[in-house]
């Protein structure tokens, strides 16, 4: 196991102001959509403090799917890897020797070489375009976490997953630390439905779980 702990124009504007994006940099104005949405004094925090944006001024659209480019953005913009001393052993390399798929002038060029640099294990043929698992958004947020937030060695008790079979069993471990820390929520049923895909709402959330825990750490 590689770790051991380890409708086009709402998708058009979400593509365009992505999770971390800066289209809405004034000040912002409370997300107007968060009605009974889980987590949702999170969000309304992280748009606070500058680390997400919404699809518009006052719109989150909690329940749309992430591509893998605004995951990207969004977990760079959260742990800050942008600030972070990684000990990149190539600082000449572009995002684009390290992605093919990533052209070096896109808005989220940046974030993933920030984020391969932080240790996550972003596959090279990735397609910034394509939506992304919630067991994929958590290898990259737990990945980066470990580095970036110096997140030390834990010895865990494994939670009891009722759809294990479903994982790739190279991001099970990252699942299984991300819920033992209580940075991703398990189901009463104990599903985590790895292979669906992960909703803005969902990803904010986890992002928070993941700055809190890793401020506790510095503490």
């Amino acid at each position: 196991m590689k770790k051991k702990l380890a409708a086009s124009l709402m998708s058009a504007s979400i593509l365009a102001a992505s999770l971390g994006g800066s289209m809405f940099a004034a000040a912002p104005t409370s997300f107007k959509d968060l009605k009974g949405v889980s987590g949702q004094e999170k969000i309304q925090s992280l748009q606070e403090k500058g680390i997400i944006k919404g699809v518009s001024a006052s719109t989150f659209a909690p329940n749309a799917s992430v591509t893998q480019a605004q995951a990207v953005q969004f977990i760079s913009n959260g742990l800050g890897l942008s600030t972070a001393e990684l000990g990149d052993p190539n600082p000449n390399r572009t995002a684009h020797d390290l992605f093919p798929a990533v052209k070096n002038e896109a808005w989220y060029a940046q974030a993933f070489l920030d984020t391969a640099n932080s240790g996550a294990s972003i596959p090279s043929d990735v397609d910034p375009s394509a939506k992304i698992t919630r067991e994929d958004y958590v290898d990259y947020l737990m990945d980066a976490l470990k580095t970036a937030g110096n997140l030390p060695m834990i010895n865990i008790v494994a939670p009891d997953l009722a759809d294990q079979d479903a994982f790739d069993i190279e991001k099970l471990g990252s699942t299984q630390l991300a819920i033992a820390l209580e940075i991703a929520p398990l189901g009463a049923d104990k599903k985590f439905h790895p292979e669906a895909e992960i909703t803005r709402a969902e990803a904010a959330v986890m992002l928070y779980n993941a700055i809190d825990y890793m401020n506790h750490l510095k503490k």
